[in-house]
């Protein structure tokens, strides 16, 4: 159910916080104690107790039936914690009407616990347990789990016959008033009547491994109200593998990739940045999945109780998703979850129940939907073939009408405690088949928790059909390789499951990714040196210097402490934070850079590689680096995302000016239109009076193409008669210098 050292220092942590009146008075009701013991002593000695199975089935078998029902209840979820609203309201289902009473009963026995709000209980001080009831907000209880444990198999109260259950205590007389729940009980579990269906139980787990992935790659973000941003949003709903309906379910459930996100919450996947609010961050996966399947569903099983923010009638419900722990007052859905289920169980080996009359049924006592005209739908149909279904908790089969049939599963009826363990699962070990383009097929049947986790970080999921695909990308292997896998586990993970011998192609793939990572060294800190030329950094490192040669030009040593000052000529130092420094001056040509080095910092080198080359280094201009910008360089750097308003931005940080013509031209010359070229005359005026006249006068502006200058303007050699002509016509000349060129 959970880890009994926890709990059980979560109880020495609840008791420590009672007032010493209410906790001799419990203990009284524990185990008597004889001696008048100080309250440590008293704490440890109801310690002992609860961990004596012996002396817990004696104060059980006192209790009332109502009281040994909640501990049932709680041990049938296999989670210690639980709201008291949702054991209120499963025991008012059951026909109690006070279902508040045996909880306060199990409070003051000392076999259940208040518990804080948050996931974790903190030490709560408690004077009076029924102020604590009514003036909590969303009031939780927990208990040990071998507490619950030991409680599996009380009767639910609910008597049984051919023809259904009537919900009603043991103790109380009938109720004409109660509907039956309808059975069937016609042998369908037989080969001969109908096929009997069960998933394998590995949807979920595909899913959320998934959702990891996604995750890990880009945090989740949340608004102010709680919900996810529009793009999370959409992002959940539009991936794939997300937002598909689950192929192992029996009916179409709402917001499937959002009910992947509540399930993550609830098994820890998913957890809050603890540094940035508002930010779900990917965590790692629970330790029962590297136990197998039946550890990895029954540890789910224990979760379900706090999902929030889904269920199965309405999908995503912002406003209740965050916050785990199931304590949001009027959340229904745990207790009307667990009690379908647990009525499944009362069904013998050949009964089926339709999920719809189970719905009937719930809805019809669930204090929360009782009074409602007309309460949703699919609150517990949904549920069960949509979520339980896929999580192997149920068999299904088909009745005459082809409506569905259900029942619990032998793995469900062990996850509820009211079984054994079924037999082993088969196992195939060898499940994958690698192929040389680096997909990776993996077969359901040999699929298992540990083996999904293991793929998950160094493979990208692309399909979850009958044969999943991944793909072996190098993001996928970098993550792999920052988690501590090294080249030689990642190929052993694949050959240790992989059907045939590893392609070549996909061992040299792995083999370079992991290599290019064992290249880079990571220094938490640092100083980080710059010298003048290549010179100067041989002579230091000649010296003794203790640094690593990044460049050229740069070093870096882990501190100064290891710096001897007095063998080195400082420079300056430079702020980074400031405002990038004009060192650059820009030639005549408009492509020739001139760096100021006594002005230029570390970065200056990296911005002047996108779009120019560096010269051969000038002995004639001491403390000066010349750069060029080429056609060569320029498309290099247009490849490579560079944008003239960038360009605009870098030369008025770095030089004052907007781009020279020259390195604008290299930049934008192959968006711009073609030039055209073709044959003009040009037309020599005496003066740009005549000029200005021959535009204007609407004769002569026709002919004209264009003005050049003050004195000429051009015009075509077809219109050369014409001009003259209307030229002439005033009494001006004009001469032609190549009669030849002209048409007559």
């Amino acid at each position: 159910m959970a880890n009994v050292d926890f709990w059980t220092e979560q109880v020495r942590l609840t008791l420590l916080g009672y007032e010493e009146g209410l906790l001799r008075q419990i203990a009284n009701r524990l185990f008597r104690p004889r001696n008048q013991w100080p309250v440590e002593e008293l704490v440890e000695r109801t310690l002992d107790t609860l961990a004596d199975a012996a002396k817990l089935d004696r104060r059980i078998k006192d209790l009332p039936p109502a009281c040994r029902l909640v501990l049932a209840l709680i041990g049938h979820g296999q989670q210690p914690r639980w709201a008291v609203g949702s054991l209120v309201e499963m025991l008012m289902m059951l026909g109690h009407e006070d279902g508040l009473k045996p909880i306060k009963v199990l409070i003051e026995t000392g076999l259940l616990f208040p518990a804080s709000s948050s996931t974790n209980t903190a030490r709560l001080r408690l004077k009076n347990i029924d102020i604590w009831l009514a003036q909590a907000s969303g009031p939780m209880v927990f208990t040990l789990p071998q507490v619950a444990a030991r409680a599996i198999g009380e009767p639910l109260g609910v008597a049984e016959g051919g023809t259904g259950f009537l919900a009603r205590p043991a103790d109380a007389p009938p109720n004409k008033d109660i509907d039956a729940l309808r059975l069937r009980t016609d042998g369908l579990g037989s080969p001969s009547h109908g096929q009997v269906y069960e998933a394998d139980g590995l949807d979920w787990p595909l899913r959320l491994a998934v959702l990891w992935q996604s995750v890990t790659a880009a945090p989740l973000r949340r608004t102010m109200q709680g919900d996810f941003f529009k793009r999370d949003l959409d992002r959940l709903r539009q991936e794939p593998l997300l937002s598909a309906q689950p192929p192992d379910a029996l009916a179409e459930i709402p917001d499937p990739g959002l009910l992947s996100v509540g399930l993550a919450l609830a098994v820890g996947i998913l957890h809050e940045n603890p540094d940035t609010a508002g930010e779900l961050i990917a965590g790692p996966f629970p330790e029962a999945w590297s136990a197998g399947l039946p550890a990895a569903l029954l540890d789910t099983w224990g979760k379900l109780p706090l999902l929030r923010g889904w269920n199965g009638a309405d999908g995503w419900q912002p406003e209740l998703a965050f916050g785990i722990g199931g304590d949001v007052p009027g959340n229904p859905y745990p207790a009307a979850h667990l009690l379908s289920l647990r009525l499944l169980g009362q069904l013998g080996d050949s009964q089926w129940a339709e999920p719809a009359a189970l719905e009937d049924w719930i809805m019809t006592r669930h204090p929360f939907w009782k009074a409602v005209k007309k309460p949703p739908a699919g609150v517990v149909v949904n549920f069960l073939l949509g979520l339980a279904y896929p999580l192997r908790l149920l068999q299904a089969t088909k009745d005459s009408a082809g409506g569905w049939l259900i029942r619990l599963s032998p793995l469900g009826r062990w996850m509820l405690g009211l079984s054994g363990m079924p037999a082993g699962l088969p196992t195939y070990p060898q499940t994958l088949l690698v192929q040389p383009n680096l997909e990776i097929l993996a077969y359901r049947q040999g699929l298992t928790p540990e083996l999904i986790v293991r793929l998950s970080q160094f493979a990208a999921w692309k399909g979850l059909s009958a044969a999943c695909t991944l793909q072996i990308e190098p993001d996928s292997v970098y993550r792999a390789l920052q988690a501590g896998e090294t080249f030689a586990s990642l190929v052993q993970a694949l050959e240790q499951h992989s059907m045939k011998a590893i392609p070549t192609a996909v061992i040299e793939s792995l083999r370079t990714w992991s290599n290019k990572r064992d290249r880079i060294t990571v220094y938490p800190s640092g100083v980080l040196l710059e010298f003048s030329g290549p010179g100067e950094l041989a002579e230091a490192l000649a010296r003794g210097l203790p640094a690593v040669r990044l460049s050229d030009r740069l070093a870096v040593l882990p501190g100064e402490q290891d710096i001897d000052y007095q063998n080195f000529r400082l420079s300056g130092t430079r702020d980074y934070f400031l405002l990038p420094e004009k060192c650059v001056d820009v030639e005549a040509d408009g492509v020739t850079l001139n760096v100021d080095l006594a002005k230029s910092d570390l970065l200056l080198e990296t911005e002047l590689t996108r779009f120019a080359e560096p010269l051969p280094r000038d002995n004639s201009l001491p403390g000066r680096k010349l750069y060029r910008v080429t056609p060569e360089s320029v498309a290099a750097g247009r490849k490579n995302g560079l944008e003239l308003a960038s360009l605009q931005t870098w030369f008025l940080q770095r030089t004052g000016d907007a781009v020279p013509a020259a390195a604008r031209m290299l930049l934008t010359g192959p968006d711009a239109a073609p030039a055209t070229l073709r044959r003009q005359l040009v037309l020599h005026l005496p003066s740009p009076e005549l000029a200005d006249g021959l535009l204007q006068w609407p004769a002569t502006r026709v002919l004209i193409d264009a003005r050049l200058g003050p004195n000429t303007l051009s015009l075509a050699e077809e219109n050369v008669p014409r001009l003259r002509e209307l030229l002439s016509g005033i009494g001006m000349q004009m001469n032609i210098e190549s009669p030849e060129a002209i048409a007559p």
